[in-house]
């Protein structure tokens, strides 16, 4: 059982945690760190988990109620690379009804986590910052611009960071902040969450 964020990228960023062994991707976090959080804060199981290849669900983990999307979660790990589908609909679109409600990025250096709307802009911002001509436009193959996901911090907020713990005492308080803001998240009680879907006291119920 991991018991910090920190633990995980000490663990399996942080290239002494296993030597030269690969670091794995974001399904391994959304498995081994993110999911078992999510069923502590509601005790549900996620409809979709990591479901890749897919094209027809949001995000790496997913929660239906009924035939709707109640919660669609994005994971990133490292780099932001979105594909020519995931750039498409969720940057160039504008139809909330295809988006993600939340990301969640993890790096080196912490945690960070968002509404989609915050992280949209955030990762347009970046772009810009090397090309400011750059515009989001609908693309015909491969990717969309690359970023780390450390580099749209700036364009985030502190509120939205986690570093990671230098010591075990720090590494615990960091997660119970980091927890408590991916509940707020869920609950929809952040003003820009507001704006990003629609929140009622339905909105994170269990299933019936």
């Amino acid at each position: 059982m991991l018991d910090t964020y920190t633990e995980y990228i000490d663990r399996y960023l942080n290239k002494l945690g296993l030597g030269d062994k690969p670091c794995p991707g974001e399904h391994h976090f959304v498995s081994s760190y993110l999911v078992p959080r999510l069923f502590a804060l509601n005790q549900r199981v996620p409809d979709y988990i990591n479901p890749d290849g897919m094209k027809g669900i949001i995000g790496d983990v997913a929660y239906y109620k009924g035939q709707d999307y109640q919660l669609c979660i994005e994971v990133k790990l490292g780099t932001i690379r979105l594909t020519k589908r995931e750039f498409n609909e969720w940057i160039v679109a504008d139809d909330s009804s295809r988006l993600p409600h939340m990301f969640i990025g993890i790096c080196l250096d912490g945690i960070v986590i968002c509404s989609w709307n915050d992280f949209r802009l955030a990762y347009i911002k970046s772009v810009k910052k090397r090309n400011v001509k750059w515009e989001p436009k609908t693309i015909a193959k491969g990717y969309g611009p690359s970023k780390a996901v450390n580099l749209i911090l700036e364009y985030l907020g502190k509120s939205k960071y986690f570093k990671k713990g230098d010591t075990l005492k720090e590494s615990k308080e960091l997660e119970r902040k980091f927890i408590d803001a991916l509940k707020n998240e869920i609950d929809c009680n952040k003003a820009n969450s507001v704006d990003t879907i629609s929140c009622t006291a339905e909105y994170w119920a269990p299933l019936k």
